[in-house]
């Protein structure tokens, strides 16, 4: 009777070397589904968010609402009210009520809108401005209080995008340690555009519909590199804004 024969010390490493190969591509694949479905996720937010505006802009004349504004409450963000009565919250513990804000009653008329899950909040950089996450999504503030008929190519201009900003100047931030916050602007100057897709940023457009853009060579933050944080166009260029 022959005795059966065992895997040698070579063919056991070889084995167990596959395994860790397979297991690594795998879980690479598994790692570039996530990154597509939570990009594809953050589109279908901006796609509602650009559903809702369009139902307030049939109700309030096609006029834009403001980026922000004083009322005897607080600071009336195009996301919700800051509560700054007695006296304004320190950084990451301001109060917002989200409620208040302009487009709240029509977010939830098309589905609501999710936070991007490709925002670094579980990251060590992420310093919070207010006490949760709020969108994480910036507004074209050229479009604030303008007349959407006045809007010749809606197809071009930027409604809301994918939107961070890189703070060295705000406690727990600083000149040595940078970190990267919610930022809720587009405009011409600012480096505010959220590479957080890879190497690109959904940017949605007045008329509805999302391109994941990549960063202008040239505009990166340099102060927190690994934070992706730039511009889709020249500093000071107009383009996708008016």
């Amino acid at each position: 009777m022959k005795t059966p024969r065992g895997f040698t010390l070579l063919e056991l490493l070889v084995t167990l070397s596959t395994i860790a190969v397979l297991a690594a591509l795998l879980l690479a694949a598994l790692g570039r589904m996530r990154a597509v479905a939570q990009k594809a996720h953050c589109a279908n937010s901006l796609r509602q968010l650009g559903a809702a505006t369009h139902l307030y802009l049939g109700e309030h004349e096609q006029r834009f609402f403001a980026y922000v504004k004083g009322t005897p409450e607080g600071r009336l963000w195009y996301f919700g009210l800051e509560q700054t009565a007695g006296g304004v919250g320190t950084e990451g513990n301001r109060l917002l009520d989200q409620t208040k804000g302009p487009l709240f009653p029509y977010v939830g008329q098309v589905g609501g809108v999710v936070v991007c899950p490709s925002f670094p909040y579980a990251s060590a950089l992420w310093k919070p401005k207010f006490k949760g996450a709020s969108w994480g999504y910036g507004y074209n503030t050229f479009l604030s209080n303008l007349n959407s008929l006045t809007i010749e190519r809606p197809s071009r201009v930027i409604l809301f995008g994918d939107c961070a900003q890189v703070n060295n100047f705000q406690p727990p931030a600083s000149v040595k340690k940078p970190l990267v916050e919610e930022f809720y602007m587009i405009e011409h100057t600012f480096k505010t555009i959220h590479f957080r897709h890879g190497a690109n940023a959904n940017l949605l457009f007045v008329d509805g519909h999302v391109e994941a853009m990549s960063v202008c060579p040239g505009t990166e933050d340099a102060r927190l590199p690994e934070a992706a944080v730039g511009r889709v166009t020249p500093v000071g260029s107009m383009d996708f804004l008016q």
